[in-house]
């Protein structure tokens, strides 16, 4: 009987050693602490913040809505997967539509949108630039590549000429 009391003993003392040798040398340090950064409020430089790739090509458009109606419009700014585009057609947020884009030296870019919100029911003197935000739905690999080519371009830094020696 004492010679199984000295045992659990032994067993409980090498085991309270070894928790506490764990949790005093390898505890974190005020160092070491790492907030989440959900609790964290950071203050960025506006210059910072990163703005997705955007192209302002102005491109001439001709909306065609499922009820076989069409519209001009503008594409004034295009991303990857969406455009703002000016148009004197009201669609609703949600309405799918055609969009054929009309680009000088090639074929006419077909495009399938989605209205994703739209400012045509502000008042006049609150908008800047009427029209409607739209995400592309359905798009060509052609067309893809040429957004693409043209977003690439527009965003690539204008190499300043180098200045004439007085």
């Amino acid at each position: 009987m004492q010679k199984a009391w000295l045992m659990t003993m032994f067993v409980f003392s090498i085991a309270f050693f070894l928790v506490f040798f764990a949790v005093y040398f390898f505890r974190p340090r005020k160092k070491d602490k790492i907030s989440p950064h959900t609790l964290e409020k950071e203050l960025l430089d506006p210059e910072e913040i990163p703005i997705p790739h955007r192209a302002e090509p102005n491109w001439p458009a001709t909306i065609e809505t499922a009820a076989g109606e069409t519209a001009q419009a503008s594409i004034v700014s295009v991303t990857h997967g969406s455009a703002f585009i000016t148009s004197t057609t009201k669609l609703a947020i949600g309405e799918k539509f055609q969009i054929s884009v009309h680009l000088q030296d090639r074929p006419p870019l077909q495009l399938r949108a989605e209205v994703t919100w739209s400012n045509m029911h502000l008042p006049a003197e609150k908008v800047v630039n009427r029209g409607m935000g739209i995400r592309f739905i359905e798009t060509g690999e052609d067309a893809v590549c040429f957004i693409n080519d043209t977003i690439n371009q527009q965003a690539a830094p204008k190499t300043a000429a180098p200045a004439a020696a007085e």
